[in-house]
């Protein structure tokens, strides 16, 4: 799976998205990730890093604000990146923030991601985020805990060796 996101709540939805398929899908069979933020995609190199890491992904999931209108460079990745996971019969999933549900044909990086979709030969699947009280923590706080606890953890790991 390869994700592009905006943002670190949005990557973290992403994720979140994979996970849920992950554990759907049962054990033994582990997803491999490759997550690129948006503004890498503005670079060429990172970007044809992304295109071939799509390659191997048979979901693009772009988590993205709904009222993002995406460069052209940035609009060109994602469709080297959708029509690499064409191959494998892969979809792009429009995992959008940022707008009312009623409105998600409305916002121009849905309308954009459907066309990138539809030129890909790939399938197109989206959802609408919506802000909630169970909404992923995404607080600078909670960023520093989780890193603290993630090094702890590997510390205590390596210290077994």
């Amino acid at each position: 799976m390869l994700i592009v996101y905006d943002g670190v709540c949005s990557g973290k939805r992403a994720k979140y998205l994979c996970e849920r398929i992950e554990f759907r899908l049962g054990p033994g069979n582990e997803l491999n990730l490759s997550i690129w933020n948006l503004a890498a995609l503005r670079v060429a190199s990172f970007a044809q890093a992304a295109a071939t890491n799509a390659a191997h992904a048979a979901l693009l999931i772009v988590a993205i604000n709904g009222d993002e209108v995406l460069s052209p460079p940035v609009k060109s990745s994602i469709s080297r990146c959708a029509r690499a996971t064409r191959a494998i019969g892969g979809a792009l999933v429009a995992q959008l923030h940022g707008i009312l549900r009623m409105n998600q044909e409305l916002s121009p990086a849905y309308q954009c991601l459907k066309q990138i979709a539809h030129e890909a030969g790939v399938d197109f699947f989206s959802e609408v985020i919506d802000p909630s009280a169970d909404e992923i923590d995404c607080s600078i706080e909670t960023i520093h805990e989780n890193a603290r606890m993630n090094i702890s953890l590997r510390d205590a790991i390596l210290n077994q060796f």
